[in-house]
């Protein structure tokens, strides 16, 4: 069975612009990015190969990052809308009936 760890990520946007991701716990375990999706995306894979080296190197998890055999079955998700690159199909405007 898979193991899945349960880490806490902090986010914010910093003075320059970039997203900030990080998992306090996990030594070195950050990334910064132009969008807030890029920055959780990004987290995702850092958190991967930091528990990785904590594995190679003997390191104990932080009691703050929890095992698993199964995924959370809820969780939080920060969404910053305006930087969501989606279209919405707008509605077709009414055909208007011409007078004779």
């Amino acid at each position: 069975m898979p193991t899945y760890y349960h880490v806490p990520v902090e986010t914010h946007r910093q003075e320059d612009g970039l997203w900030r991701a990080e998992s306090p716990h996990l030594k070195g375990c950050w990334v910064d990015a132009p969008t807030l999706e890029e920055a959780l995306a990004q987290i995702h894979e850092v958190i991967a190969m930091t528990l990785d080296v904590y594995e190679e190197e003997g390191w104990p998890i932080p009691k703050e990052v929890t095992a698993s055999d199964t995924l959370p079955s809820s969780t939080i998700v920060p969404v910053a809308p305006g930087e969501v690159k989606f279209r919405r199909v707008a509605k077709p405007a009414p055909k208007r009936k011409l007078h004779q």
